[in-house]
């Protein structure tokens, strides 16, 4: 696909200026977004049309509304951002995906909409419209989406190298096909016997996720990095990968029960019913291994209401408003000051000077992109 452009890069994190009233947000390897008022903005790179929207010079850092067009779609409830492409979800459930739709030499896009056609606008994706599935989550990979319906059942479309896809094979698919294993196979720990109801899905760069309402996790696709924390058994080395998904037997297998994840570039992050985080992946750990926490936090990491990860780094983010991240100084985004050692293994605070001494709501996190959103007239000690 050419050389990527380089990303802007800032050492500490820098205020938008005359951006308030933000919802939400989200952000890819070269451009980010955020809703306001229900609109969607967005700034960065469009060398790949990711924007949605025509930029002079292919590169912005000036953010700008995003049309959908003449129809009204309502307020944007969820956006994520992938390598080369981005997508949204609207009122009703409504999908929306543009950016780059792939290529003869690099594959199929992640577009979803049939054909190997860029959109430089958001399109509506006419396969659940025909199916009236209402669609109530989405997650961009690099170069693979995956969306959760309101029935919660699951699809993807994209890139099939390395199973991303989860369907047993390796093939791209320019349209959503569904995943069924789901419904096929039941191998549950903690509720043997239950149906598996998926409630959260996400993607790393070439690997997948999902989260059932019994607290396990599900993993597939690429495993290099470790990233699928299946053990020695998979090794994580270049070749390998699971082309359906399979459960992270450890962890409800020692009766932890997961509430929340979140996928980095190659690794991932997870939250369980007593506080306890786990990591595994970036070529450090091949399977679930419990997140060191410094004594002094351990109260206030008991209330964490948010993860976020990208490449070699973390976040946590509690319901005081208290940012904790950790990984590596090269990341870019720690946000621990000049004086930051080269690597973080433990959940450090980020000074609540970073952000004005304002109370961190939400953080969001890409491969080396973060954006922290925080509420002006509330503050932190």
């Amino acid at each position: 696909m050419g050389k990527e452009e380089d990303a802007e890069v800032s050492k500490e994190p820098l205020l938008l200026e005359d951006v308030r009233g933000v919802d939400l947000a989200a952000c890819g390897s070269l451009h980010s977004a955020f809703v306001v008022d229900g609109k969607l903005f967005t700034y960065g790179s469009n060398k790949y049309d990711q924007l949605g929207r025509q930029v002079d010079g292919g590169t912005t850092p000036d953010p700008a509304e995003v049309s959908f067009g003449a129809t009204d779609v309502g307020t944007i409830t969820q956006v994520s951002l992938g390598g080369y492409h981005s997508a949204a979800i609207t009122e009703g459930g409504k999908l929306w995906t543009w950016g780059w739709g792939g290529s003869f030499w690099h594959g199929a896009g992640a577009l979803g909409h049939g054909s190997k056609d860029a959109a430089d606008v958001p399109m509506q994706v006419q396969k659940f419209v025909d199916s009236e599935e209402e669609i109530v989550q989405v997650a961009c990979g690099a170069q693979h989406t995956v969306v959760l319906t309101k029935e919660g059942r699951i699809y993807s479309t994209g890139k099939g190298d390395f199973g991303r896809l989860g369907r047993g094979d390796t093939r791209d698919e320019l349209e959503f096909e569904e995943i069924d294993y789901f419904y096929e196979a039941n191998d549950s720990v903690l509720a043997p016997g239950e149906p598996t109801t998926i409630v959260k899905v996400a993607t790393g760069n070439n690997f997948s996720a999902a989260m059932s309402s019994s607290g396990e996790l599900w993993v597939w696709g690429r495993n290099d990095h470790g990233q699928l924390g299946l053990g020695e058994e998979a090794m994580g080395d270049m070749y390998s990968a699971e082309r359906y998904p399979r459960l992270v037997r450890s962890l409800p297998a020692e009766g932890h029960k997961i509430v929340d994840f979140v996928c980095g570039e190659h690794h991932l992050v997870v939250l369980t019913e007593d506080g306890t985080l786990f990591e595994w992946g970036a070529r450090t750990w091949l399977e679930p291994h419990a997140v060191s926490i410094p004594s002094q936090y351990k109260e206030v990491l008991q209330n964490i209401k948010k993860l976020a990860a990208g490449e070699k780094y973390s976040f946590a983010l509690t319901n005081d408003g208290t940012l904790f991240s950790w990984g590596t100084k090269s990341s870019g985004c720690l946000a621990q000051g000049a004086d930051c050692p080269k690597t973080i293994v433990e959940p450090t605070p980020v000074p609540s000077s970073t952000f004005g001494h304002q109370k961190v709501v939400d953080i969001v996190a890409s491969k080396s992109r973060c954006l922290a959103i925080t509420v002006e007239d509330e503050y932190s000690a």
